[in-house]
């Protein structure tokens, strides 16, 4: 277990350069997510070696608050392993292709994103890359990497896409992965996103679990 998110640590920030870096931690952090992380902080506090997982991390906006809150409260975090392909969601290439914050951030070089690089650049120039695990792969293949590996977090959160079925697939596969008591959490829980609310509604509804909503984030505990 460890020497897999070591590796992806390792392989990630090891000879890294960031001399030349200017932070950019542009994202979308709504309201509720501060919220949301005190109440994800005080489930936490008394836990041992936590792992949280996040499904979408774009630059790391949301993840340096994580890894922020966390380190500041003293949570004993072991890993946070970020989950993402890093090659943008499908607005960023049809509405939103020309749109800086979208289409343009990713960069494109020879034809290939490379937003990948800002983020670990950005995390490293935060301090946090002695705890975030890059994993550059779709959420459903990475789910069956981290099966193998027989890994399991103590919080979630989902923020990979805004489409109905991308959305309802993730908490679907990540659901088995989550260790007993702990907290699936996630973003985008309103009109501009309807796929995302109809996932998390129904989600919530098969399963059995509590939701509670904040602002437009929202938490699923058992």
């Amino acid at each position: 277990m460890g020497d897999f998110i070591q590796f992806l640590n390792k392989s990630a920030f090891d000879h890294l350069d960031i001399s030349s870096h200017t932070l950019d931690l542009q994202g979308w952090i709504n309201q509720g997510f501060h919220e949301c992380l005190q109440i994800v902080g005080e489930s936490l506090k008394d836990k041992e070696k936590v792992l949280i997982f996040e499904v979408g991390s774009w630059k790391g906006a949301s993840c340096s608050q994580i890894c922020q809150h966390m380190k500041g409260t003293g949570v004993d975090i072991d890993s946070v392993i970020c989950i993402d392909t890093w090659l943008g969601a499908p607005e960023f290439l049809t509405w939103g292709l020309n749109d800086p914050n979208r289409g343009s951030s990713l960069l494109f070089e020879h034809g290939y994103p490379r937003v990948f690089y800002t983020f670990t650049k950005n995390m490293k120039s935060l301090g946090h890359h002695d705890i975030v695990a890059p994993f550059p792969m779709s959420s459903v293949q990475a789910a069956d990497v981290l099966t193998y590996y027989k890994l399991q977090a103590d919080v979630m959160y989902i923020d990979g896409s805004h489409e109905y079925r991308a959305v309802k697939t993730d908490l679907e596969t990540y659901k088995p992965l989550l260790k007993p008591g702990g907290i699936i959490w996630g973003d985008d829980y309103s009109s501009n996103w309807p796929g995302v609310k109809k996932a998390v509604d129904e989600f919530a509804l098969q399963e059995n679990l509590r939701l509670t909503v904040i602002g437009d984030n929202w938490i699923i505990k058992e």
